[in-house]
């Protein structure tokens, strides 16, 4: 079968991962066709890509004939205008996460792609990691029994160590639709719903305390949540740690087990191990010691998420599905839970209580 034509709105930094997917498969996604505002950005792309035609606007680049589907890389603040665009002229679309920045918004875009008969695929890239899969399928399988609670962080220090511009997009709530929740939590907010299931109720509290954050962007907040399996859920978030021991932590506790992927000091992210009653360990150990221990990596769901990039997973899914019409792991409809449970964060941080989701 022909590739998959594929027409990439916003060439910056997490073009960077997409385009590994391109590499990688080139039998499955062929870039045909870009556009980015930034002309240095747009002539980079197309340098690596041969033959990728650069278009003037995105409203010519969703009009083409020969693109089949588009991929939405820009602003937060522009998922929305700019996926719904190219629904209504037919393509398929994958966008970066947030879906949108506002409910409203996702609400509107998930409309257009049923409307439009479209696949409509959200890039919550960490779905498609193999170790993370392999964790949803020991949960499935019942190794750990009923999940009793999950705690999870989203780690990183963008201005103590000089890693974006004060001037950055992401620093404006005005573009990125918040701060450090809906840019970074969201990914492992969508992760606890694929994991451990839907979020009640939440309560949370944010702050902004450095002053390149404008415009509503938090760069600090902490949250619990009531998830509706009876779990119970802790957060913690921010932008602004000057050193942080790991980046991304996750801990699941269940009736028969424990699963983690709480990086070493000074790796930002891990991959998950797991101990049950199954696999209780050595009965010869310290036996306060042996809480701690015991611990064996979680089956990688290699058949499912075959390569190391979860980029490149993410977008052969895709393909897959657009060829199929076989519904996404998370698709529109889908994600629109992961959007809710992030504004209604915002809203009991605005409020000061517990908000349903």
């Amino acid at each position: 079968m022909k590739p998959l034509s594929v027409g990439l709105l916003g060439a910056g930094n997490i073009w960077n991962q997409h385009k590994i997917a391109f590499q990688a498969r080139p039998d499955l996604l062929r870039l045909a066709a870009l556009y980015d505002p930034v002309a240095a950005n747009a002539t980079r792309a197309a340098a690596e890509f041969p033959g990728a035609a650069i278009c003037a606007t995105a409203d010519e680049l969703v009009r083409r004939d020969d693109i089949d589907a588009v991929l939405v890389l820009t602003t937060h603040a522009q998922h929305h205008p700019l996926a719904v665009a190219a629904l209504r002229a037919g393509r398929h679309v994958l966008v970066e996460k947030p879906m949108a920045c506002t409910l409203a918004e996702a609400n509107e875009m998930a409309a257009a792609a049923r409307a439009a008969k479209r696949t409509l695929m959200i890039g919550q890239c960490q779905r498609y990691d193999a170790s993370y899969a392999g964790i949803r399928r020991l949960i499935q399988s019942g190794e750990l029994g009923r999940i009793h609670a999950i705690r999870f962080d989203s780690m990183q220090g963008l201005f103590p160590n000089d890693l974006l511009p004060a001037n950055h997009w992401l620093c404006d709530g005005a573009a990125a639709g918040g701060g450090v929740v809906i840019s970074v939590s969201v990914h492992r907010i969508d992760l606890c719903r694929y994991l451990v299931g839907e979020v009640n109720r939440v309560s949370a509290l944010m702050r902004t305390s450095t002053p390149q954050f404008k415009n509503g962007a938090e760069d600090f907040a902490c949250a619990l949540l009531d998830f509706s399996n009876g779990a119970i859920g802790e957060m913690f978030a921010t932008y602004s740690g000057f050193r942080m021991p790991y980046s991304e932590g996750l801990m699941i506790f269940g009736e028969h087990g424990t699963v983690h992927a709480q990086p070493n000091a000074g790796e930002a992210s891990a991959p998950a191990v797991f101990a049950s009653t199954r696999t209780p360990g050595k009965t010869d150990e310290n036996r306060w010691l042996a809480q701690f221990r015991g611990f064996t990596p979680v089956p990688l769901a290699s058949d499912e998420c075959p390569h190391t990039n979860s980029f490149v997973n993410q977008l052969v899914h895709f393909a897959d599905c657009v060829r199929t019409g076989a519904t996404p792991a998370s698709g529109a409809d889908d994600n629109l839970g992961t959007m809710r449970t992030i504004h209604a964060l915002y809203e009991s941080a605005r409020t000061g209580g517990w908000v349903n989701v």
